[in-house]
């Protein structure tokens, strides 16, 4: 027992011994690298950014018809199938004083889009659409080089989906509110200038779509309904539009 208190107090002295030591090598780096250790140890501070990757949303109904007018039309269709879109956005946020939260609002665009066809025509299908997310940031694990953080997100998309089949075409609208969770790192090579990675996961599915444009006839076993103002419609059912997936995302941050 006695062994035991003796150990407990060793730990606990070298445990505030380090902390000392610690806490004034990191605070002089962030002066040395043009920061304050309130920046380090969680100060207030306003952030501007970009970030940019893939997500992988796979668009099963518009998947449908390219498989269908694959099998139908003559020698198939050169047009591959939408597994994949591209994001772009931007950001801006603010690191609450003496805490590890950060408040951001990143509005992105969308694009998810194939084209091809065969001697009949064009056939191309496509996603495109923006989102704007408010997003609450957590830094549980940091230093003045690589900040690891959780978030978790709230947030509204629009998605404009077009489809051409040979002479037949038709645009639709959908708008829908879907979240984000993720975790990532800043890797800050001066304390404003930060490089972050980051992998997500965000749920936004469109389930109507309103026809706002439409041109020709659709071959059967197409689209069912492509009637201005009303549904978009495949085999009698809604064809849902979706910008959910895994998120993988790259960018660069400025603090200040």
């Amino acid at each position: 027992m006695l062994t035991l208190i003796r150990l407990r107090n060793s730990f606990i002295a070298i445990s505030i011994f380090s902390s000392v030591m610690v806490i004034p090598r990191t605070s002089s780096a962030a002066a040395y690298r043009g920061g304050s250790a309130s920046s380090v140890l969680g100060g207030g501070s306003t952030q501007i950014g970009i970030v940019g990757g893939v997500i992988n949303t796979n668009q099963d109904y518009l998947n449908t018809l390219q498989s269908r007018a694959n099998v139908r039309g003559t020698g198939g269709i050169s047009t591959a199938q939408l597994n994949s879109a591209y994001e772009l956005g931007i950001e801006i946020g603010y690191r609450f004083s003496g805490t590890i939260i950060t408040a951001l609002l990143r509005p992105s665009i969308f694009y998810e889009k194939q084209n091809g066809g065969n001697s009949t025509g064009s056939f191309d299908y496509g996603v495109q659409g923006f989102t704007v997310f408010p997003i609450l940031r957590l830094y549980p694990l940091e230093n003045d080089f690589v900040k690891f953080f959780i978030q978790f997100g709230l947030g509204y998309g629009s998605a404009t989906t077009t489809v051409q089949e040979s002479q037949a075409n038709l645009t639709a609208q959908g708008s829908a509110f879907g979240t984000l969770t993720g975790l990532g790192a800043e890797f800050c090579f001066t304390a404003s200038h930060c490089m972050t990675v980051e992998a997500n996961y965000r749920y936004l599915i469109m389930e109507r779509n309103i026809v706002t444009e439409s041109g020709g006839t659709f071959a059967s076993g197409s689209v069912s309904n492509a009637t201005v103002n009303q549904e978009f419609e495949i085999d009698g059912t809604d064809a849902t539009v979706r910008m959910s997936g895994l998120q993988f995302l790259g960018g660069y941050t400025y603090h200040f």
